[in-house]
């Protein structure tokens, strides 16, 4: 007598495949994979072949490109957190979908927790582009603070995707949340240096970019890249906002 043993393949848990399904429509839909990887790859690509940003910044031993480096790290962030983290949540609940999805096993919860991770790990991914391009193709020598720079990153990415959930929070519709993100886009992208660096702005305007949530994340990433812990205020200025951006998501968020 022959005993067959038979093994039941185990199913994988419906947070994996709902992650899956979010990754696919980031890809069918790459608003975020557009911006948040490719935008700053090409300034990347752009900026590293300009003769002049090659350059030293006055006052500094930095050149323009190098200064650039932590710009762009943000810049993903400004990206991913204004367009590839709110809009498709805000569409899924305008069209009724978090409402009629709390109806299954896979809760409402656990799709707001796919598509964070999706656009983690899309920031993830651009961070390492960024690097290694800088790095290996335009031979930028980055001199890490590793604490500082992994404390800098993650506070940078918690205080940015805090501001995209509140986005998420206060839009009651796509239209609506597509005219914030982009009445936030060009203010953030101004003080977090992408227009002019912020190192050759007026002493008042550098102050006021260290007090908002992208010109404290680049500060920080500046700092740390330079081979330095960063400050206590950037870093102090980041934990802030996060904790006032998450109240308030938290408590004007709803599923439909």
């Amino acid at each position: 007598m022959t005993v067959t043993d038979v093994t039941t393949k185990k199913r994988p848990s419906p947070f994996w495949e709902l992650l899956k399904v979010q990754g696919k429509l980031a890809i069918r839909e790459p608003t975020g994979l557009v911006f948040g990887i490719g935008l700053p790859l090409i300034l990347l690509i752009i900026f590293g072949n300009i003769p002049t940003f090659n350059q030293p910044v006055e006052g500094s031993s930095f050149t323009i490109f190098e200064v650039y480096i932590p710009i762009l790290l943000v810049t993903v962030l400004i990206f991913l957190s204004l367009f590839g983290l709110p809009i498709p949540i805000v569409r899924d609940r305008e069209v009724g979908w978090l409402r009629r999805i709390s109806t299954t096993p896979v809760s409402p919860a656990k799709l707001l927790a796919a598509q964070v991770t999706i656009n983690l790990i899309l920031a993830a991914v651009g961070f390492i582009i960024l690097i290694a391009g800088s790095t290996l193709v335009f031979g930028i020598r980055i001199t890490f603070d590793i604490p500082g720079f992994i404390l800098s990153l993650v506070l940078a990415t918690l205080v940015m995707f805090s501001l995209g959930l509140l986005v998420t929070a206060i839009a009651p519709s796509q239209s609506t949340a597509n005219g914030i993100t982009m009445a936030l886009l060009y203010p953030l992208l101004f003080f977090a240096g992408i227009y002019v660096p912020i190192q050759v702005l007026p002493s008042g305007l550098q102050t006021a970019a260290l007090f908002t949530p992208v010109g404290a994340a680049v500060n920080a990433l500046d700092s740390s890249m330079a081979g330095s812990f960063p400050s206590f205020v950037p870093l102090v200025v980041m934990a802030a906002y996060t904790v006032i951006f998450g109240f308030v998501a938290i408590r004007y968020f709803r599923w439909e």
